[in-house]
């Protein structure tokens, strides 16, 4: 089953987070803790797009950032009543938007 989400990846590139892109675009890995975020799309594809679709982290979705690893390790998200942990690396591929509360 394809959903509207599966295909699309990000228009302002590769290189959208840096300083040349207008709009503000940011990962998941950039949050700090205590934020809450919207998920826009994410840029992971295969099994760990699935895996991070089956654990409820969908477009619109509302995540918290509780806490981070230091040395850039996992991070540790709040999505309703559940806790999950995702390595910086998955974090870097989902795209979000800040979520004033």
């Amino acid at each position: 089953m394809k959903f509207w989400w599966t295909k699309k990846k990000c228009a302002h590139g590769p290189k959208c987070r840096q300083e040349k892109c207008g709009e503000k675009c940011k990962a998941l890995s950039d949050i700090s803790p205590g934020s809450c975020v919207c998920v826009k799309r994410h840029h992971s594809c295969g099994a760990v797009r699935q895996r991070l679709l089956d654990l409820g982290i969908i477009p619109c979705a509302k995540l918290c950032v509780v806490n981070r690893a230091p040395l850039g390790g996992a991070i540790q998200l709040r999505i309703g009543d559940s806790n999950l942990i995702l390595s910086r690396s998955e974090a870097e591929q989902i795209e979000v938007d800040i979520v004033m509360t």
